[in-house]
């Protein structure tokens, strides 16, 4: 292997792990210089480490002949060098008008979208794009006038889950010698000469300008902050995740729930990371969080008692109550499906939407002492309890709570309604409603995993006790 650009990026590419033998890789090819060079490193270097290559080019039709241009000379080569090409073309301009968003930013989604899409068809690996050292540069500058965090100061990264940049730590230099050396041909987009799209001033204009007034280079000094910068990011996210682990109580595919007290109790650096890892976990991607986002949920957080919900974008809410946080899916606010049982006993009930199994059974006291020994209460979390059979008058049903439910807690003073219970024990209201209920009709026997009522509590009176055992049911 004698280029050096070749060694460059197959040493990067044995650190990542990435480009392996027997993967596919797709590469996202416009026909400029950068994705030319791209394309031609990766085939050169499939043939030598025995991965394959395919591309994809989009037209994004914002300049007539010459986008039709751009898109046969990418099918040349592709044909040139036996690669196969899917070809896209896309109105970006509708795009951009429809969804309100630059031109730029309309070709970055529907590129992307596209490419997601076609890895998904083909079961490529990777899609590796052309970005290079000096658009690293131009990312990290316009994100600091952005006023960005951390991650924005870092830029791209060069491994990002399935997207690689095999080209970002090489300079454009180095592109055109490469070019030069292998007599590579490319387009050149004369958009890139317009100083309208504020990259394109930054390249033309900034940089140079600041090389000239300071002798800096921009480009240089810019990745080299950024390496330091993701030193100490990396450090932060790891700390954050190990206490996002700590202060997770419950999670679903669409809802995390959170132990309030010791969120708010972090340091914003640690506490608003926390908040991020639970927004990509109930969505999938970061997209659509905001830095004011994060600071709303931390600041409502913050205010003990106060009970609030927060819409955010994405169809995402924020919601606040007793000692728990949750980020969560609007849909996932919705009521549990009714459910109500009636028990015979004895017998077996499978409740096939909590995926549990409850066994029903009746003992008279001399028959439990001798199967089982003397009686001793079970803990109130227990999943097996004991009841005075004798002292249920009505029938006997699982089900969600119902209006009008009245519990007596065992070691209690007495009983109330199950809602003042809720409330005196701050159990927030999305949990009242899929708490499974054992009840004599409106007067709640157990609420099962939480606590027995002392109203049918076993003692030395006891005549017949009733044997509830609560297991996970495994389909078999």
């Amino acid at each position: 292997m004698k280029n050096m650009l070749l060694e460059k990026v197959n040493s990067w590419a044995a650190e990542n792990n990435v480009l392996k033998a027997g993967t596919l890789v797709l590469a996202g090819v416009s026909g400029g210089a950068d994705s030319v060079c791209l394309l031609h490193v990766l085939y050169s270097l499939g043939k030598i480490k025995g991965f394959s290559v395919a591309a994809v080019h989009v037209n994004h039709m914002l300049r007539a002949e010459e986008s039709m241009q751009d898109e046969r000379f990418v099918q040349d080569i592709c044909v040139e060098w036996g690669i196969p090409l899917k070809i896209y073309r896309r109105d970006v301009k509708a795009y951009s008008s429809e969804k309100r968003c630059s031109l730029e930013e309309a070709g970055r989604i529907l590129r992307y979208n596209l490419f997601r899409d076609l890895r998904n068809e083909l079961n490529a690996q990777y899609v590796a794009v052309a970005h290079h050292k000096e658009d690293q540069a131009e990312t990290i500058f316009l994100n600091l006038l952005r006023g960005s965090g951390l991650n924005g100061i870092c830029g791209m990264e060069e491994v990002q889950g399935y997207i690689i940049r095999p080209l970002l730590n090489v300079e454009k230099n180095e592109i055109y010698e490469y070019l030069s050396r292998n007599n590579l041909k490319y387009r050149t987009d004369s958009s890139n000469l317009s100083n309208v799209y504020i990259r394109n001033a930054v390249r033309n204009r900034i940089f140079p300008e600041i090389a000239r007034q300071t002798g800096f280079n921009a480009v240089n000094s810019l990745v080299r902050m950024a390496d330091i910068v993701k030193a100490d990011r990396d450090f932060l996210e790891s700390l954050a995740e190990g206490y996002y682990k700590s202060i997770v109580i419950s999670k679903t595919e669409h809802s995390i729930e959170l132990d309030r007290n010791k969120l708010a109790g972090f340091n914003f650096a640690i506490s608003g990371r926390i908040i991020r890892i639970a927004w990509e976990a109930v969505t999938g991607s970061l997209k659509g969080l905001e830095s004011k986002h994060v600071k709303a949920a931390l600041e409502l957080a913050a205010e003990t008692g106060k009970n609030k919900v927060i819409d955010f974008p994405c169809g995402i809410i924020f919601k606040a109550e007793y000692d728990r946080v949750y980020v969560m899916k609007k849909e996932e606010t919705k009521a549990p499906v009714p459910l109500f049982m009636e028990v015979r006993v004895p017998s077996d009930i499978l409740l096939k939407e909590r995926n549990i199994l409850a066994k029903f059974r009746v003992y008279s006291a001399e028959e439990y002492e001798n199967n089982f020994g003397r009686f001793e209460k079970p803990g109130e979390k227990s999943i097996v309890q004991l009841f005075d059979y004798d002292a249920i008058t009505g029938g006997i049903n699982i089900r969600y709570r119902l209006p009008g439910d009245v519990f007596t807690p065992y070691g209690g003073p007495g009983g109330k309604k199950l809602k003042d219970f809720f409330i005196d024990q701050k159990i927030p209201k999305q949990k009242r409603d899929e708490l499974l209920l054992l009840a004599d009709e409106k007067e709640i026997i157990w609420i099962i995993g939480l606590r027995t009522s002392g109203k049918y509590k076993v003692t030395r009176f006891t005549k017949n006790i009733l044997y509830v055992e609560i297991t996970e049911y495994d389909g078999d």
